[in-house]
C-alpha cells in the first residue's frame, strides 16, 4: 500500500508522504503551468534534488514542519501536498502551503475538502490557534478556495512577484481557531 487514511474529508483523504512520488512531483513543479502559482518559476529542480525533499520531509524529523498527502479516494490518486510550516507551538502559530498540481481535478472541491480536514487537525490535534498563508493575487481560483473556509485577507504586499511580465501582488490571509469555530456553529 502506497498511501495510508490519516484524515479523511469529502472525495479526499490526507496520507503520509510517499518519497517515491518524487518523479511526478519533479514534473509538476518544472511545469511553467505550476511554477508560476508556486513561485518556482525561477527555479530548475531536479530529480535528485526532489527525491532527496521528498525523503526528508517524510521522515518528519523538523518538528516546524507537517506535510501531508492530498489523495483521492477513488483509484488512490496523488493529487497535491498541504503543508504546516514555520510552527511555533509556544505562540500556537503556523503558516499553511497547499500546492495543486492535476489540473484535470481543478475545481472539484478537493482543496477545499483538504483544507477543511487540515484545519480540523491543525487546530484540535496539534493545538494551534492562527493559521496564516500567502497567496499572488492572480491566484483567483486559490483565493476563492481559502475565503470559502473563512480565511480573510489581513496584509497586501504590492508588487513583489515577477511572474510573466508582469510584478504582482502577494496576499497574506489568516484564520483563527475561535473565528473557525464559531463559522462551524
Amino acid at each position: 500500500m502506497k498511501y495510508f487514511s490519516k484524515i479523511t474529508r469529502g472525495n479526499i483523504y490526507l496520507s503520509p508522504l510517499n518519497a517515491e512520488d518524487y518523479e511526478i512531483l519533479t514534473k509538476w513543479l518544472n511545469d511553467d503551468r505550476i511554477s508560476d502559482w508556486v513561485n518556482n518559476t525561477k527555479a530548475i529542480l531536479s530529480l535528485t534534488s526532489e527525491k532527496a525533499f521528498l525523503e526528508n520531509i517524510s521522515r518528519n524529523e523538523d518538528s516546524t514542519i507537517k506535510a501531508l498527502a492530498i489523495i483521492k479516494k477513488e483509484g488512490d490518486k496523488f493529487l497535491w501536498i498541504v503543508d504546516l510550516s514555520r510552527i511555533n507551538y509556544i505562540d500556537q502559530i503556523a503558516t499553511l502551503w497547499i500546492s495543486i498540481w492535476e489540473f484535470e481535478e481543478h475545481n472539484k472541491w478537493y482543496g477545499t475538502d483538504a483544507i477543511n480536514a487540515i484545519l480540523l487537525y491543525w487546530f484540535h490535534t496539534l493545538n494551534l490557534r492562527n493559521i496564516d498563508l500567502h497567496v499572488y493575487s492572480f491566484n483567483e481560483n486559490a483565493i476563492r478556495c481559502y475565503q470559502k473556509v473563512w480565511f480573510k485577507e489581513y496584509w497586501r504586499r504590492k508588487e513583489t512577484h515577477y511572474c510573466n511580465w508582469k510584478f504582482r501582488d502577494e496576499i497574506y490571509m489568516d484564520i483563527t481557531k475561535t473565528e473557525r469555530e464559531e463559522k462551524n456553529n
